[in-house]
């Protein structure tokens, strides 16, 4: 596993439905998909700048100067699709979808009365890493995870004699996600097998980035449904509960001390 490495092109792109607690919508249908129908996804760093604070004396000197420090407060998000999947758009957006006379998802709308904040979406993206590819079976990537995004609308576009992109901006990150260790397999484990997240994100994380062995997944034929939750697992519920019970004893011992 490399510890540095150069990252060249987007490769897959993976766009999943999240809930109002931008936890993954598990098992929903049409919530998930994949492709590689993108030219450009662009994060810009939203930063609350403080302002500086300088007291000159009546000297004409410094006497005060507090610069402060910088608050990183999430990114906006902009994404420029090559192809039109009309489900996809309608993931990132919250407007709804076009529905022929078969059921099938053909366009999509753009409505004022719908708030993109009513929805959400975690987005993935795997780059590649050259030079590393050639060195393992399974290949190398970088990969990037923004757990929670709201608010994307479709913008600015033209219809002329050249090929039609649409861009999907004003999406912007949010704290507080309940991504976890995610619904998919994307890293390796201790025994080199494709699984989630070694651990679960913090719900105030904005952006993941690591190296992974495991290759992107397939791209999809449309929408697909987002897997469903995960079973409880019987050995970490009790070692919750236990390490519950010892902080509660721990507590108790105190109280009485």
């Amino acid at each position: 596993m490399p510890t540095s490495f150069p990252l060249v092109r987007g490769r897959t792109m993976r766009v999943t439905q999240t809930d109002g607690c931008c936890t993954p919508a598990w098992g929903a249908e049409d919530g998930m998909v994949v492709t590689d129908g993108f030219v450009s996804v662009a994060l810009t760093a939203n930063i609350n700048e403080p302002e500086e604070i300088i007291i000159t004396n009546a000297n004409g000197k410094t006497c005060v100067r507090d610069a402060g420090c910088a608050e990183f407060q999430g990114y906006s998000v902009e994404i420029t699709f090559c192809e039109v999947t009309p489900c996809l758009f309608s993931l990132v957006t919250g407007q709804p979808s076009v529905v022929n006379a078969a059921g099938e998802i053909v366009g999509f709308r753009m409505n004022s009365a719908v708030s993109g904040c009513d929805s959400g979406f975690a987005l993935e993206v795997w780059m590649g890493v050259p030079g590393v590819a050639c060195q393992s079976e399974q290949g190398g990537y970088g990969y990037l995870l923004l757990p929670c995004l709201q608010g994307g609308v479709i913008g600015d576009f033209t219809i002329e004699n050249a090929a039609i992109t649409f861009t999907v901006t004003g999406a912007n990150t949010k704290a507080g996600n309940g991504w976890g260790v995610g619904p998919y397999a994307v890293v390796e484990d201790a025994l080199g097998v494709a699984a989630p997240l070694p651990s679960p994100l913090d719900p105030d994380d904005h952006l993941y980035v690591s190296f992974t062995g495991i290759a992107p997944p397939e791209e999809t034929d449309g929408c697909t449904a987002v897997p469903p939750a995960p079973l409880p697992d019987p050995a970490a519920t009790a070692a919750r509960r236990a390490a519950q019970a010892d902080a509660s004893s721990d507590k108790a011992s105190s109280a009485v001390k």
